[in-house]
């Protein structure tokens, strides 16, 4: 009689502690599900601008947040807690390539070259920042998101999302609409002629100095300005080259894309891939990252090199 009732004791006793456990646990998951916000969700920029989430609550529902995958699938319907929990959701349940790869970026133009804000695009959904009305997320983002885990993890379907390419055009689409552009700057690559001395020479000047704007007058009239909190961006698409400028508007960095058509040291071209740039030159520095994506670091001349997954050139970054 002793030993069924211990038996039965211990029996009590495990599921008292497993059904307390999983209430401590459930009204954490709660709490932190309550203070996500928009918040949660920071944005760096150096020449991408790149999404982090680094704060504590998000970290702690990546570790704990699993066996309540319910709860925050239901709570991605709350606008401002839309994202973070979309980030969070794919950080437990992604893979790290899928993470990366599906991370973009498309600035919002109003009047053909002001730039007013951005789209930013993580794992198939997009949501914008505007200078007019801060973070915001479309109703119908928010339906895709909810729908997107709730069939791939409550319903067990084969689910995807739009590719990236097919979103961008989506996003260009619905720009032109309601910021349409009656544009008449003269489009031409007038990079050619340019030597990378004489981009590297601008390094420290002001946005203001004669050098720079001779050299930007040379490449024409199609410039496009982003601004930031500590820096702003003078674009110039056609020719592939980005002048990075520090709010004293000194120049601090020049991106070069694919192009891009004037000189680089060592005969380097935009079109080139990995292996041929590494028998060239060999990197003084190699960083993996993200994945297959890569960065080459040189010191002398300094300059650093960015590579896709697929070993193409995303941009060279050139600095001081």
């Amino acid at each position: 009689m002793n030993i069924e009732k211990t038996i039965l004791l211990l029996v009590f006793y495990l599921i008292t502690s497993l059904s307390f456990g999983q209430t401590e646990s459930e009204k954490r998951v709660s709490e932190l599900i309550n203070k996500l916000s928009w918040d949660s969700v920071t944005i760096d920029c150096n020449y991408d601008l790149v999404l982090t989430q680094t704060d504590s609550i998000s970290n702690e529902l990546v570790e704990i947040g699993k066996p309540f995958t319910t709860e925050l699938i239901n709570a991605l319907k709350t606008p401002k807690k839309t994202i973070a929990l979309h980030i969070i959701l794919t950080r437990i349940f992604e893979d790290t390539e899928n993470r990366i790869a599906r991370i973009g970026t498309k600035y919002i133009y109003k009047n053909c070259k002001e730039s007013v804000g951005w789209h930013h695009l993580y794992n198939g959904i997009t949501w914008e920042w505007t200078s007019e009305n801060g973070q915001h997320i479309p109703e119908k983002q928010i339906d895709l998101a909810y729908n997107y885990w709730n069939r791939k993890l409550i319903l067990k379907e084969k689910v995807k999302t739009p590719s990236n390419e097919e979103i961008y055009a989506r996003l260009t689409k619905e720009d032109n609409i309601k910021y349409p552009c009656m544009d008449n700057r003269n489009y031409e690559n007038n990079s050619a002629n340019l030597k990378i001395q004489e981009l590297q020479s601008l390094l420290g000047k002001s946005n203001k100095s004669k050098d720079v704007n001779e050299l930007m007058n040379r490449l024409g009239n199609d410039s496009i300005h982003s601004y930031f909190k500590d820096s702003y961006f003078v674009n110039y698409d056609t020719d592939g080259i980005s002048f990075k400028f520090k709010k004293d508007s000194t120049l601090y960095c020049v991106f070069l894309e694919q192009e891009y058509k004037g000189t680089f040291w060592h005969g380097i071209k935009l079109d080139y891939e990995k292996r041929k740039i590494k028998k060239i030159i060999k990197p003084t520095k190699r960083e993996k990252f993200s994945g297959k994506m890569e960065n080459f670091w040189y010191t002398e001349p300094k300059f650093q090199i960015q590579f896709y997954s697929d070993d193409r050139i995303k941009y060279i970054m050139i600095n001081n």
